[in-house]
């Protein structure tokens, strides 16, 4: 919803959600970490006229106003979803790592980030893309073992990290199932 967005913040050039997300909607199919056939030259190029699934979606980092331009998808290598996520439901935070997962669990900011909204309760998944057209990896972060780290130190707490990432790099990617065919924005 547009309303929920922050005011001046803008995608620039960042383009995580042309590429990352997997759609799967009748009017518009995208397989899951592929680039839309549209992302051209660094920007839309069908914008203005784009379907109603991108005009819907935003990023974490364009409705959180806790998150600082630092945290854009494309500054920070992880795209946040937010709210009622399609595979994890309403209140949970999808930290979606791109780019370089390793650096960016290692970084303090990151580190400290995580056990923030541990602390508040917050519901969150670390998520790895798959392969172009395969399903993502995600495996939650409030567990008892994360809880645990937190209780010593950010050492720890980024081995922890490590070792949920080392998880996921190790899952067996499968190939995402469309239910909807014949507007293949991939490219």
């Amino acid at each position: 919803m547009v309303s929920d967005l922050i005011p001046g913040r803008e995608c620039g050039e960042c383009q995580a959600c042309c590429i990352v997300p997997g759609i799967d909607e009748p009017e518009m199919q995208k397989r899951p970490n592929a680039v839309c056939r549209h992302c051209l030259k660094g920007q839309c190029d069908i914008y203005e006229s784009r379907p109603s699934v991108c005009r819907k979606y935003f990023c974490g980092w364009r409705k959180l106003a806790f998150l600082d331009d630092d945290w854009r998808p494309d500054k920070s290598g992880v795209l946040i979803e937010s709210g009622n996520t399609a595979q994890f439901g309403p209140g949970t935070m999808l930290l979606i790592l791109m780019g370089n997962p390793l650096k960016t669990v290692r970084q303090q900011r990151f580190i400290d980030f995580v056990c923030g909204n541990l602390q508040r309760n917050l519901v969150m998944y670390l998520s790895l893309p798959g392969p172009p057209g395969k399903n993502a990896a995600a495996l939650p972060l409030n567990t008892p073992e994360m809880r645990a780290a937190m209780a010593q130190t950010r050492s720890h707490v980024r081995l922890a990290l490590e070792k949920t990432l080392q998880r996921l790099s190790a899952h067996e990617f499968v190939p995402h199932v469309m239910e909807h065919h014949g507007n293949d924005f991939s490219s």
